[in-house]
Formats: structure tokens, sequence, C-alpha cells
């Protein structure tokens, strides 16, 4: 039965960007506010204060001070932070890509995880304790029977799929459908989001970002199962984003935003997470360097 709800939600999600992708008429040419010029690259670094925290059970939240940003945009490859894609259409109104990106979850369990670094991506999905490579202390503070369990490993894994991305006035919207493709988890995530600006205040703009994310039973139980304890199942994960960016200078401009993602009831009834919230706010400087 799940299996046959993931392939239907894949068959319409196919069916809707083919049919969407005939509204665009014209590829990007020159560098707007809704597009980046071919070939060129962007590097920046926020400086400023923040915290992503961790809903694991007796997990540290995690300080962020320093943020890079990077992307390159090719007239049909791309990269944006760890995300690389191939551009299959490049319209006026919508865009169809192929696209790969890391699994999420891993950033609860180990504080290396480049996600804790790149913290800042146009979907924004929404950390993490225990020391670089190792699991997280918090799986020791299960019950006596679980700790007698051997620990779960959990691998950086990665998902690629289509993504289509579409403007309707000042609407912006985004809908990935992704599979697991390092085999570790096997699993599936759909990953929704739309976004605007709001408004205007001290000097600067407002916007705001509201979406959800489906993960597949393998997915989740893949991070947050147990064995012989618990066996998770699918989960749906909805979040809501606020941004503030205010212009400094030709290089810097001031970047603040507020975060939060609210677990599904498969991931916060396992035993090592003790929190439904997830919550990311970062304020800081950005120093952004073109080509």
């Amino acid at each position: 039965m799940a299996r046959r709800r993931v392939e239907a939600a894949a068959a319409a999600i196919i069916c809707l960007l083919a049919t969407t992708a005939t509204f665009a008429a014209s590829e990007c040419t020159a560098p707007t506010n809704e597009c980046v010029a071919v070939g060129s690259w962007s590097f920046s670094i926020a400086l400023g204060a923040g915290v992503r925290t961790n809903p694991l059970v007796h997990g540290q939240d995690i300080p962020l001070v320093l943020v890079p940003q990077f992307s390159y945009y090719g007239k049909r490859f791309f990269i944006d932070n760890l995300d690389p894609g191939v551009t299959l259409f490049d319209g006026e109104s919508n865009t169809l890509s192929l696209v790969a990106s890391p699994g999420y979850d891993r950033v609860f369990f180990y504080r290396s995880d480049l996600q804790n670094f790149f913290v800042f991506s146009p979907m924004s999905f929404a950390g993490s304790s225990g020391s670089a490579g190792k699991p997280n202390p918090a799986l020791q503070q299960l019950p006596a029977s679980a700790q007698q369990l051997p620990q779960p490993a959990r691998k950086v894994t990665y998902l690629a799929g289509p993504e289509w991305t579409f403007k309707h006035g000042r609407l912006t919207g985004q809908v990935d459908f992704l599979h697991e493709i390092t085999g570790h988890t096997h699993g599936e995530e759909l990953r929704a989001a739309l976004g605007m600006p709001i408004g205007r205040a001290l000097g600067g703009t407002l916007s705001t970002r509201v979406g959800l994310t489906w993960k597949s039973a393998s997915t989740v139980n893949y991070y947050y199962g147990y064995p012989g304890l618990y066996q998770a199942g699918w989960v749906l994960n909805p979040f809501v984003k606020l941004g503030y960016s205010r212009p400094l200078s030709r290089k810097w401009k001031l970047d603040a935003f507020v975060h939060v993602e609210r677990l599904g009831n498969a991931i916060s009834d396992s035993p090592v997470v003790d929190r439904h919230y997830v919550t990311t706010a970062f304020v800081g400087a950005t120093y952004s360097f073109h080509q």
C-alpha cells in the first residue's frame, strides 16, 4: 500500500511538471531579480549569532557563528551549496531540473555533517550534537534494554530526482520528489515550499516561506528507528520561515531569519527524540563575492 502511494505521488508530480512546463516561453538571457546570468558564481560568508535546536534526547543545540554559502549556475549545470543539478527546461515562469540533495536528518546525530555549516538553502528545510564522526551521546541515554543493542550508524546519504520551480507574480514555489541513491535508506522524500516577499521594514525586505516534507517509512526508520525497540513509519513535517534582508553596501548586507519545523509523530515518538519542533535562527552581516 505504501509503495503504491509513493508511485502514485511520483506519477502525479511528473505529470504536473510536464504540464506546467508548457506554460513557459523563453530562457533567462540577462541577469534580473528572477534569474542569474549563465556562468556566474557567488560565494558569501555570514558572520553573526544564531542557533539550531536539537530534538534528540539530551542533544546539544548548535551555535551558528560563521555561515558560508556557494552557488554556480551554468547553462545547464548548477550547484547551490551541497545541491548539484542539471536544468532540463528553463522558461520565464517554470523550470524543470534533475537535482541531488543530501539527507537532512543526519545533522542531529553528527556535529561534523556539512549541513551544520551550510545552513542556508532555497528550500530551507530546517541541530546537532556529539563529537565529530561519533554517534550522538543521546543514544547512550536510552533504557537499559536498548543500551544493550548495537548502536546503528547514520551514514551520509544523497537523494536525487526531478525538481520543479515556478513563479507567479510575487509567489515562488518549488517541488522536489527524491529517491535515495546511496543505498542506505532506500527511501523517498517529497519536498514542497511556497515563498513571497511580505513587505518592507527598517530599510529592508521581509519575506516568508511555508512548506512541508514527506518522508517514507524506510527513510524515517533509518534515522529514528531502533532495532528491537522502535519501528518508525512515514512522516509529514510542515515548516515556516520568516526572513529579513537589508543591503548595507555593495558587498555587505544584514540577514536574519527564523525557521521552525514541526516533527511528525513517527519522529517525535522515537525513543531518541524528546521534542516536537526544530528551530533555526540567525542574525548577522553577510559579505558577498560575485563573478
